[in-house]
């Protein structure tokens, strides 16, 4: 499942990013959005804090057909 992540640091309350993630759960994905933040910034995973997470809808496509079936 996709999730996106609002990330800030835990000690300044500093805006660090926004994410993508892909986890299985939400669990899963804030430790996603963890890790990558923390490689971005630089910071310690510990120093990270996933303020907002939420799962993206999954797009439908319509089914199109090309053309008549007679």
């Amino acid at each position: 499942m996709s999730y996106q992540a609002c990330i800030h640091h835990l000690i300044t309350g500093r805006f660090l990013m926004h994410c993508s993630v892909e986890g299985h759960d939400l669990r899963e994905a804030e430790n996603a959005a963890i890790a990558k933040a923390a490689l971005k910034a630089k910071a310690l995973p510990r120093d990270i804090d996933v303020r907002h997470l939420h799962q993206c809808a999954e797009r439908r496509f319509p089914n199109v057909t090309g053309g008549d079936s007679a």
